[in-house]
């Protein structure tokens, strides 16, 4: 075949396909190139046609359906052959159909063949066939639009029924949250009661001397005051400048240990509230010299003979940090309790028994360390004690809520879990390490 001959053939079908694909290029640019008697089937189930006026008839209403589809058209070559002769050719090409159906765009693949004659030094469509690899459902929809709208409605109705179900359940849910945000409330505000409770009699205990220096003063003070009227009768005033002084003094030793009261006092009575969630600077050190008195106090309150040596070291150079001050007050309080009830032979904590005689002497005299400590832009709080330990099969679940080793009635299992949550919102970390039969050591790192 002559190069021309081969160019000729090529521009032949190029326009078949062009015309057959376009909007607007009219019908009638084909009658060139079309025999009287073309043959061809589509891909709808009716479009066959035997004559051109019957090809010109379904091109037509292909053209109709393809209105507001913005379709896009694709060849993918797959056999172009030519008889020996030269004078026959058949062109199979996969075409790509890019279109929009609703607001959607899809893509369908059609399989496109022609056959041409050469006749008359022009080549003729003499045949052509589409074909898609779906099963043809409709008789004269070529494209498959009304399968894609009828899918898409029948998605639609899936995805209403299952979005009404969602928000149905998502409803449920909200209503199930709300429900236990109120009981951990409940919970919260119970383990910090609770807590509160273990300080009682520490605080009765606190706020006892205090208010005994404020009584003697004030009496002395009384008797002062006397001494003075009577010096004042006698004109003695010289006298009464140094009794007045004396009565100054110990104005000011009532005063401070007034103060001394009042701050215990507004101290509980932070821990009780609901916290703002609002980070102040504060004293760190204050905050754990205070508790681990109240606590060992109130602990004492309820066992006379329990007795424990408290060692403190406080890094001085510290100062205030910036942190929620009841929510860290909380945890501080919390592991000083536990670390306590750890060396006490009256509770009942994992790996001890509580002690069924309690005139007999401890194998061990019990000791609470508690220390802070500033490395680089991290604070470190620590609370070690001398207790049984934590065995090694329940301290990776000490931070789980509920978890608890109590008797039922004796705590909520709230407490490290709690502490956790608190120290992590301060983007920190809370870490224990123990060894039963020596004791368990709590640090609590938060930056400054």
């Amino acid at each position: 075949m002559t190069t021309l001959k081969r160019k000729l053939l090529e521009d032949t079908y190029q326009k078949f396909f062009e015309v057959a694909t376009s909007e607007i290029i009219p019908l009638k640019t084909l009658d060139a190139i079309l025999l009287d008697d073309i043959t061809g089937f589509g891909t709808a189930v009716d479009e066959h046609v035997f004559s051109k006026s019957q090809f010109y008839t379904i091109i037509e209403r292909q053209r109709e359906q393809c209105k507001d589809l913005n379709m896009k058209w694709n060849i993918v070559p797959i056999v172009h052959r030519v008889s020996k002769d030269g004078n026959s050719a058949v062109f199979s090409d996969d075409i790509i159909v890019k279109m929009d159906v609703d607001g959607e765009r899809i893509k369908m693949e059609l399989r496109f063949t022609v056959v041409l004659e050469f006749q008359d030094d022009t080549w003729f469509i003499v045949h052509w066939h589409g074909s898609k690899p779906e099963q043809v459902e409709s008789e004269t929809d070529t494209f498959g639009v009304d399968q894609w709208k009828q899918k898409t409605i029948e998605l639609e109705k899936i995805v209403t029924e299952r979005t009404s179900d969602l928000v149905k359940k998502n409803k449920e849910l909200e209503t199930a949250i709300l429900q236990l945000k109120a009981t951990q409330s409940q919970l919260i505000q119970s383990e910090k009661m609770a807590s509160l409770g273990e300080l009682t009699a520490g605080i009765a205990h606190e706020i006892q001397n205090p208010l005994n220096f404020v009584n003697n003063f004030s009496e002395v003070n009384v008797e002062l005051i006397d001494e003075m009227q009577d010096e004042l009768k006698t004109g003695n005033y010289d006298e009464v400048i140094a009794i007045s002084n004396d009565i100054k003094e110990n104005q000011k030793k009532i005063n401070h240990h007034g103060k001394r009261a009042d701050s215990i006092v507004k101290g509980m009575l932070k821990h009780s509230r609901n916290t703002s969630g609002e980070k102040e600077p504060t004293n760190i050190n204050a905050i754990a010299d205070e508790y681990l008195r109240l606590a060992y106090h109130g602990l004492r309150a309820k066992d006379k003979t329990f007795n424990a040596t408290l060692n403190t070291d406080f890094d001085e150079s510290l100062g205030k940090i910036n942190v929620v001050a009841q929510d860290i007050g909380r945890v501080i309080l919390n592991l000083i309790t536990n670390a306590l009830h750890a060396i006490s032979p009256k509770v009942n904590t994992p790996n001890k028994e509580p002690d069924k005689e309690p005139d007999k002497e401890p194998d061990k005299t019990p000791i609470i360390w508690l220390s802070t400590k500033q490395l680089g832009d991290q604070v470190f709080i620590t609370v070690k004690d001398n207790g049984s330990g934590i065995p090694k099969d329940i301290l990776d679940k000490i931070f789980q809520p509920f978890f608890t080793t109590k008797a039922s009635g004796e705590g909520t299992g709230l407490g490290l879990s709690m502490s956790y949550d608190i120290v992590k919102s301060h983007g920190g970390e809370l870490k224990v390490e123990s060894k039963e039969g020596e004791g368990t050591t709590f640090t609590i790192n938060i930056p400054k």
